[in-house]
């Protein structure tokens, strides 16, 4: 179903194979969930975060544009990174302020 919903026609090839790429991606997110739920965050690591986040950006672009595998969907993968970006800028400025009270 997610690759139906996401994948250009033209690209998809609903295997077993593909099923399995896809189910390996949102494995992978849920494993990046639970270490962000569970880590304590610093400054460094709120930048780090913030620009290990750039390329997702170019690859949105790129995948949706340039070579279009992946269909409009993917601008709700494109508004969640944009939201993780925001939220670890937010992140460091607040450890910033948190920092200078000590």
């Amino acid at each position: 179903m997610v690759e139906r919903m996401t994948i250009n026609p033209e690209y998809q090839h609903l295997s077993a194979t593909s099923a399995l790429f896809i189910g390996c991606f949102g494995a992978q997110a849920v494993l990046g969930g639970l270490f962000i739920w569970f880590s304590r965050f610093t400054r460094a690591a709120f930048v780090a975060y913030a620009i290990a986040l750039l390329p997702f950006f170019g690859f949105n672009y790129y995948f949706v544009y340039e070579l279009p595998i992946l269909n409009r969907w993917m601008a709700l993968d494109f508004g969640s990174n944009a939201a993780m970006f925001i939220l670890s800028i937010w992140g460091w400025r607040m450890k910033i302020r948190e920092e200078a009270k000590l």
